[in-house]
């Protein structure tokens, strides 16, 4: 594969990916939970298993994808991925039964998983491994914007015009920016001049997946883990927010802009803190923090809604420090093969996403607590199963994870 080292190409591939990532928590978290539910007239069981499909394509294909990438180039998968979404935000809106959001929900999962092992590895291709976390840390910063803006865009234009289709339209046009973006000024690439068919052949094969996970067992489970945790909730989020604190679409969206904001800015400094802690640990320090977090708001009683937006800050800066140092981790694992290794952690987390999401829209729907004298309402128990999930991620960390030394930024 012939690598693409121009800064152009690193600051295109963070703009689009900001705007993609915007387009996805729109779609994902804000506009298709309320859609389904007011609209359509669809339970919380059947919402997130439509949000599952878009995990399980996401889950199925990501390691494939990575593979391509290797073989073909990045390129070509960062236009198309994007592109599909642009179509399935429009096709929506004239879809009326659950296997036609299904289908369209797949789409969209086959199009991230061509998307981020793809972006993830042109990053990796293209900075020094002093420097790698720092640079993921740029991708964080865009998903730290997309969670920011996202749910405020989508419930903005969705209370402005009185319509839940409003969100669909903004989609389609923030996924078609991040295509002309990426069609413009990512450079052409693909595979080397002088690649051996065999050693690209390899990289396409089943056999160089299985060797990907056999390679790295534990970083799989370790990915698993956190990320079932993080599919118990990740679809239910606002409709949490509306059912415990009676928010609005906007109110709650503008909740998030402050801390999430926050947090962008804070990415790139937190990005240089894990290249100077080291990966393993940042990531021990980032998941130990994200589950003490967790702990804290799933209370029997109502959290003070004040301390909800502090937990979600302190959330979203594990999540940066955490992720920054798991992606530079990955990269390091078989740097010839970075995109299968990407690939296939992307499905381990996408498996235990789909199963995190299916399980935590039955808990919230029909599975109430009691302990002894304690009723805990069934909106709060994927809650408790999430802070239980990423208190395992932690202690697995401990065990997974080697320790490497330090490494400065500079030079």
């Amino acid at each position: 594969m012939r690598i693409v080292k121009s800064l152009s190409a690193f600051w295109a591939l963070v703009v689009m990916a900001g705007f993609a990532e915007l387009g996805y928590v729109t779609l994902n978290i804000s506009a298709m939970p309320v859609y389904l539910r007011e609209v359509v007239g669809l339970g919380e069981s059947t919402i997130t298993v439509v949000g599952s499909a878009f995990l399980l394509m996401e889950a199925i294909f990501r390691a494939p994808m990575g593979m391509l990438s290797d073989h073909i180039g990045r390129r070509r998968l960062i236009v198309l991925g994007p592109l599909l979404t642009v179509f399935t935000s429009m096709a929506t809106l004239v879809a009326s039964h659950p296997l036609q959001f299904i289908a369209l929900r797949a789409l969209d999962g086959l199009g991230a998983a061509m998307l981020w092992p793809a972006v993830y590895a042109a990053i990796g291709d293209s900075v020094p491994l002093h420097k790698r976390a720092w640079a993921m840390s740029f991708l964080n910063m865009t998903y730290m914007s997309g969670i920011a803006l996202g749910p405020l865009a989508g419930g903005l234009v969705n209370d402005l015009t009185g319509a839940k289709q409003a969100s669909f339209y903004l989609t389609a046009c923030l996924f078609t920016a991040a295509t002309l973006i990426a069609w413009r000024f990512y450079p052409r690439d693909g595979r080397a001049p002088n690649s051996a068919d065999g050693e690209s052949g390899e990289k396409l094969s089943l056999r160089a997946f299985l060797n990907a996970l056999r390679i790295a067992p534990g970083h799989m489970l370790l990915a698993f883990v956190v990320f079932f945790g993080i599919g118990l909730i990740m679809l239910l989020v606002k409709l949490y927010a509306m059912d415990e604190f009676g928010v609005s679409e906007t109110l709650f969206g503008v909740g998030l802009v402050a801390p999430a904001l926050a947090i962008a800015a804070l990415s790139l400094p937190l990005g240089r803190l894990a290249d100077r802690l080291g990966r393993t640990r940042s990531i021990r320090l980032g998941l130990t923090l994200a589950a003490g977090v967790v702990w804290s708001v799933v209370a029997p009683s109502q959290p003070p809604l004040a301390w909800v937006l502090v937990a979600a800050a302190l959330g979203a800066i594990s999540f940066v420090l955490t992720f920054a140092a798991w992606m530079a981790e990955l990269s390091e694992i078989d740097p010839e093969r970075r995109g299968v290794m990407l690939g296939a952690a992307g499905t381990a987390q996408g498996v235990g996403s789909i199963l995190g999401a299916l399980l935590g829209g039955f808990l919230y729907e029909h599975v109430p607590l009691t302990l002894g004298d304690i009723a805990i309402p069934a909106h709060r128990t994927p809650f408790i199963g999430c802070a239980l999930m990423l208190t395992l991620g932690a202690a697995l960390s401990w065990l997974v994870l080697k320790r490497e030394r330090a490494t400065s930024i500079g030079g």
